[in-house]
């Protein structure tokens, strides 16, 4: 995708736009990390199988809170701000609706691993899907997020651990400059926290896909 948005503002400081933007970047990262495995699995390699089921159930979570996220908090905070939002606002969380159950029948899915012809197709019609939504949301959501530099500070121990695994696994593949601009925005009690939280979730990769390898993206689009 040519025209991605850049994950800095045109000042190259971050903002909840690049945040955001991580999160997509992370979608269709590991969108296609499961294509790559499902057809090594298609292959004859079944050595990942139950790590696969069990990434499945991450990304299931993480996709799915990232749309009630939006649809409870962003979205609604948009529309009240600019009007003119409210139908592409109505579309996503449309979209919202017809992923969900996408996302259900993918468990059912990698159950009959080591058979990847379902789950592929469910990664495949996930893709497609995404895609366009992204592409939607970084056209017409991100530049009203641009203004928002800061981000609200953990409300406890275990929501900081939690926003700490949030943001490891979006901040994989991203370029370190944009990194650096990152953890500027974030409270420094979640800043402490991202090393630890970095490792485990590189470990975590190793495990599931063999490597934690994934480029170094100035845009919601990954590079190898």
């Amino acid at each position: 995708m040519s025209d991605a948005p850049n994950l800095l503002n045109d000042d190259h400081t971050a903002s909840m736009a690049t945040a955001l933007m991580m999160s997509h970047h992370g979608f269709r990262r590991d969108l296609a990390r499961f294509h790559s495995a499902l057809e090594a699995v298609a292959g004859g390699e079944v050595s990942r199988i139950e790590a696969l089921r069990e990434e499945w159930k991450s990304l299931y979570q993480t996709l799915h809170g990232h749309h009630h996220s939006e649809d409870a908090g962003v979205f609604p905070s948009l529309q009240a701000e600019h009007a003119s939002v409210r139908a592409v606002i109505e579309q996503l969380s449309a979209d919202h609706r017809r992923i969900d159950p996408i996302l259900d029948r993918g468990e059912a899915a990698f159950a009959r691993l080591p058979d990847a012809k379902p789950a592929l197709a469910i990664v495949r019609e996930l893709e497609g899907l995404l895609d366009a939504h992204l592409a939607i949301e970084e056209r017409e959501i991100i530049p009203l997020l641009r203004g928002a530099k800061s981000f609200p500070a953990p409300p406890s121990e275990e929501m900081a651990v939690m926003y700490a695994q949030g943001f490891a696994w979006a901040m994989q593949g991203i370029a370190p400059d944009v990194l650096r601009q990152v953890e500027q925005m974030l409270p420094e009690t979640l800043v402490a926290r991202l090393p630890e939280a970095r490792a485990a979730f590189d470990a975590r990769c190793e495990r599931v896909w063999g490597s934690a390898a994934a480029g170094a993206a100035r845009t919601p689009i990954p590079t190898t």
